[in-house]
């Protein structure tokens, strides 16, 4: 049991989580929603992609890992380092499989989000800009991944953009709260190659993207007020927050923090545009 709960550890079941609801949402956008076979194999792509980009990106981040989060599967000894990799492959050849049989498009659109997240984890986590570019690629592609399965992928656009830019902003946060573990083994993060503040700047001027470009779907007619007012209360004034108390953090326990409330704001804005299209 405790090997197995490793492993679900691995996949980080949160993460899951909020790729199955990014999925369903988008779904659900299209105006077919319907438990069939496609949105069925869809949970299944987004599970094993989700699931086996965490496993991979933990088996390049071993020697990271073992300063900055000790407590992981691999650091800690728990699930060998190259269990890790053989598992995420499995997770992947799944998924890949899944998503073939809904549509080619779908099989298109996982098969190159499959060699990015591993170009991502051993290539690019560690560099400026793009590494944080394609994590939140990936949460985007979530939302249009649910819409394409039933054939309307713009119907999500607006979620996928929020869920980008929310992303992004939320990842320069956990670069500035690794920099101890990065700079050990001479990653080029954010943080490292422009400093503290050019990140933090960087950081705002995202969120401030995201505090008007939320309110657009509601100002063109796509979503309702309740929508509106859902964005307005439980994301714009959360995001205000959180960017003040960015510039007052100095350590590590104080940026995780905030990334935390940021992961568990993310449910509001899901919330919001569900309810927003009633």
């Amino acid at each position: 049991m405790q090997k197995l709960w490793a492993y679900l550890r691995l996949m980080r079941p949160l993460n899951v989580f909020i790729g199955c609801i990014g999925v369903l949402l988008g779904a659900w956008l299209t105006g077919f929603f319907t438990w069939n076979y496609a949105l069925l194999a869809a949970l299944v792509t987004v599970v094993t992609f989700t699931g086996g980009a965490n496993a991979i990106n933990d088996y390049f981040d071993y020697p990271i890992d073992r300063i900055n989060r000790p407590e992981r599967p691999i650091p800690s000894g728990l699930i060998p380092v190259q269990a890790a990799r053989i598992f995420a492959y499995i997770l992947f050849a799944i998924g890949a499989g899944a998503a073939a049989t809904i549509s080619l498009w779908t099989f298109l659109v996982a098969a190159a989000s499959e060699i990015l997240i591993i170009s991502y984890s051993k290539y690019w986590k560690r560099q400026p800009v793009v590494g944080n570019f394609v994590v939140s690629l990936m949460i985007g592609v979530a939302f249009v991944f649910g819409a394409l399965a039933f054939g309307h992928p713009w119907a999500a656009l607006p979620p996928a953009f929020m869920g980008f830019v929310y992303t992004w902003g939320r990842e320069i946060i956990k670069d500035l709260e690794d920099v101890e573990g990065d700079a050990a083994v001479n990653a080029k993060t954010l943080p490292l190659v422009a400093g503290v503040a050019w990140s933090k700047f960087v950081t705002t001027f995202l969120f401030g993207v995201l505090i008007i470009g939320v309110l657009i779907p509601y100002l063109v007619h796509i979503y309702n007020i309740y929508f509106f007012i859902m964005v307005m209360v439980g994301v714009d004034i959360p995001i205000l927050y959180i960017t003040i108390q960015l510039w007052k953090s100095r350590s590590a326990p104080e940026y995780h923090k905030l990334s935390t409330l940021l992961k568990a704001d993310m449910f509001i804005g899901l919330l919001a545009v569900f309810i927003g299209t009633f």
